[in-house]
């Protein structure tokens, strides 16, 4: 049947359309299932969220820590690793100078978070005469608190311990025992490395010296380029005691001969009158033994 207009009138009787009661009704039970079956993923997330994370890739990939030149090393060795580092340094101080050459320094793991490490200078120094002997050997242990990661530093305890080896009378070293307690921090990312440590030097002297209890800090910030196997370093090394402050600004460079084989150099400038005006610092660091690669040919 048609009506007046044209279009098509439905003969169908009125009671077999739904109601707008019901309809309402309909549309709002669909609503709550889906707020249902919503309230119902976010729970198992929020509760489980393993369940997402493990299909996720890692949040926290393993990351490269560039070591510095003249600061100390933050991260210690893994159980296994021994790394090598051998540095030959001159500073000069108006009409004199002092310095190392060799300055060895042996790094290695002994336990999980904890690291060692051994130093033995052989010192020049030619203020009055021409000397060259043993300096101040010492010994450092670190323990690692907090790995570090992409999203948070690293933090790390020591304690370095220095003994009276050289000659202090001979401008060889320092003529005291020293106990320096201290934090370390490190933060890596791809195009930087930011890591430093600072703490207090406990002197007992055994010689007639200058040396004295002290505040320390050093700081060092590495950039790497790795398409050119390069690292452009700069840091920041100093102390504050009641005689006075001494600083020193010294840019570097690194270059990786080998995965286990680094040169590098560096010229420590003085930034106030107690610190020697200019040096130089040349460096190798090697890797003598590394756990992970011993783990890895044994498979």
């Amino acid at each position: 049947m048609q009506s007046k207009n044209g279009f098509e009138q439905c003969s169908a009787p009125l009671d077999t359309f739904p109601s707008p009661e019901l309809v309402w009704v309909s549309m709002n039970a669909n609503k709550l299932a889906r707020f249902g079956i919503l309230m119902t993923i976010t729970t198992g997330i929020l509760w489980c969220p393993s369940v997402v994370t493990a299909q996720a890739p890692n949040a926290d990939p393993e990351i490269h820590i560039v070591e510095p030149i003249i600061t100390e090393e933050t991260m210690p060795n893994e159980p296994g690793d021994w790394d090598l580092r051998v540095s030959g340094s001159y500073l000069w101080q108006g009409t004199g100078g002092s310095g190392f050459l060799p300055r060895t320094q042996l790094f290695f793991g002994i336990a999980n978070r904890w690291g060692g490490e051994i130093e033995v200078p052989w010192a020049i120094a030619n203020q009055d005469t021409n000397r060259y002997g043993i300096g101040d050997i010492s010994t450092t242990v670190k323990f690692l608190l907090r790995k570090p990661s992409e999203r948070i530093p690293g933090f790390v305890l020591g304690l370095e311990m220095t003994f009276p080896s050289g000659n202090a009378n001979e401008g060889l070293g320092e003529g005291v025992f020293e106990s320096a307690p201290f934090g370390a921090i490190v933060y890596a990312r791809r195009r930087l490395v930011l890591q430093g440590n600072t703490g207090y030097s406990v002197v007992h002297k055994v010689q007639a010296t200058d040396a004295s209890n002290h505040f320390f800090y050093n700081a060092a910030a590495a950039f790497p380029y790795d398409r050119f196997k390069t690292y452009l370093v700069c840091e920041i090394n100093g102390t504050h005691s009641h005689i006075g402050d001494r600083a020193a600004f010294s840019p570097g460079l690194k270059y990786n001969l080998t995965p286990e084989r680094f040169v590098a150099i560096a010229f420590p400038v003085g930034l106030n009158s107690l610190t020697p005006h200019l040096g130089l610092v040349l460096q190798i660091q090697i890797t003598l033994r590394s756990a992970e690669t011993n783990t890895e040919g044994a498979k």
